[in-house]
């Protein structure tokens, strides 16, 4: 059971790491809006974050001068909940890291996202680093729903079989 806790933690840990970042790269650009890394970090890294603090994006709660000490909090919660080895309480943060980063994909991805480029043929909406970051925490917030639910169905099967044996 440790690995499956391990596994949903390490989910959970990427997503409000990468948020706690782009928060981060964001208030290293407010501070210095002459540097070039930080323009690299906000518009080429974290820019499906910067996407999300549109007016319109249903994630722009999660932003603001009070983001960056709330992902760090966030992330303490995380692994004290781990630590504790409290299931419901990862798998449920498991589940709400997996949502805001699909969500996150979908205003990249969707519809409504903008275009990069003015050209004939449509521009691709992710590539290079913007592409990895998403890559990752989609790929490990996945991982992580999935063995939450995969345990939880395990769960289920033992009490089952141990009522059948005990009847």
């Amino acid at each position: 059971m440790s690995r499956a806790l391990d596994a949903q933690t390490f989910g959970s840990l990427t997503v409000i790491g990468a948020f706690a970042a782009a928060e981060a790269a964001a208030a290293f650009l407010s501070l210095h809006p002459g540097s070039e890394a930080a323009w690299y970090l906000n518009l080429a890294v974290f820019r499906p974050f910067e996407l999300a603090r549109a007016e319109t994006s249903p994630l722009r709660g999660l932003f603001g001068p009070a983001a960056l000490p709330g992902a760090v909090l966030l992330l303490a919660a995380t692994l004290a909940v781990r630590a504790c080895r409290f299931r419901f309480g990862v798998a449920a943060i498991a589940n709400l890291c997996f949502s805001a980063a699909a969500t996150l994909a979908y205003l990249s991805l969707g519809p409504g996202a903008p275009a990069r480029a003015a050209g004939l043929l449509p521009p691709p909406a992710l590539q290079g680093p913007d592409l990895a970051v998403i890559g990752l925490m989609l790929g490990s917030s996945a991982l992580a729903f999935a063995v939450s639910h995969l345990s939880l169905v395990g769960l289920i099967r033992a009490d089952r079989r141990a009522r059948a044996a005990g009847a």
